[in-house]
């Protein structure tokens, strides 16, 4: 997971923002520390960014309501680590643009 620091955060949620909104989603709420956002597609999903405490981003979509339907297990394994029964690990991968401590110009 890339650290992305403190300088760098808000412009990572910016450039994150102004795609989202460049593919029609709507912004619907932001937190007051301005480290989240929740945006809403044209078709009812729900698209939440947060930037957690040690500069790790978190993504996650909800869908909107659907009809239950049988949906077969996965035949094929995780491309990656299996999270589901541990605590995520701490970011450990610096990027020399988003690790960087020195602000963007404005």
């Amino acid at each position: 997971m890339t650290v992305i620091s403190a300088e760098r955060r808000g412009s990572f949620l910016g450039v994150l923002e102004r795609h989202w909104k460049s593919r029609g989603y709507k912004l619907v709420a932001t937190s007051p520390n301005g480290l989240a956002a929740d945006f809403e597609t044209q078709d009812g999903f729900q698209l939440e960014v947060l930037i957690g405490p040690n500069g790790q981003a978190h993504l996650s979509v909800t869908t909107p309501c659907v009809e239950k339907s049988e949906v077969a297990q996965p035949t094929s394994k995780p491309n990656g680590p299996d999270y589901s029964k541990q605590k995520l690990p701490e970011p450990n991968v610096r990027s020399t643009f988003w690790s960087s401590t020195t602000p963007l110009p404005s």
